[in-house]
């Protein structure tokens, strides 16, 4: 699987089912388009404002903005602990914010987790060294409107959203990893390894 469908796996949490439904997204530079980015369901220039302004809580209880230091590339990850592929990429997107600390940028993971206790329990387990916030399925993934996680998105040093994708297979990842250190070097990001351009 590449990518969980929120609504569906949060229904099949609940309901007890034991399938979750993939579906695949990317979606290079959507810069100042005024449409929704693929895998996000409102505008860009809105996307970046919701982004910008919903408070957020580290798991230590402490106040994080996504929109401070500015001049930062940002890397923001939703993820759940019951999402395989979001498991599968935490490591890789932890390698990447070792990387940004050296040129002005970080990955902050976003947690739509009801219960802290299982984002915890996947940190310890696995050792990862980033900034994770517990926001919960009703915060900036409903705002947002998500279709799937994991979904992450790039925003360039002005605040723009500069790339966006649901991919967590290996060519996705490369995709993400290319697209953030284009970004941070302040080059145009590229057309997609699918060869679709933004929407």
């Amino acid at each position: 699987m590449n990518s969980c469908p929120i609504l569906s796996s949060l229904l099949a949490r609940f309901a007890g089912a034991a399938m979750l439904t993939a579906a695949l997204a990317v979606t290079p530079a959507p810069s100042a388009a005024a449409g929704p980015a693929s895998g996000v369901g409102v505008p860009a220039p809105r996307a970046a404002e919701l982004l910008r302004s919903h408070a957020l809580r580290a798991l230590d209880g402490s106040p994080l903005s996504l929109s401070e230091p500015r001049g930062q590339v940002v890397v923001i990850n939703f993820w759940a602990s019951w999402c395989a592929p979001c498991r599968r990429e935490l490591p890789r997107l932890a390698m990447l914010n070792e990387e940004l600390k050296q040129q002005g940028g970080r990955v902050v993971a976003i947690s739509i987790d009801e219960d802290r206790r299982n984002v915890e329990r996947f940190l310890r387990a696995n050792r990862l060294r980033l900034t994770v916030a517990l926001d919960g399925p009703d915060g900036l993934a409903r705002q947002l409107d998500l279709r799937n996680v994991p979904c992450t998105i790039v925003l360039g040093r002005s605040g723009e959203l500069a790339y966006v994708t649901s991919r967590s297979d290996e060519q996705g990842l490369d995709a993400l990893v290319a697209a953030t250190r284009a970004v941070a070097a302040g080059k145009p990001v590229a057309m997609d390894v699918t060869g679709e351009r933004a929407r």
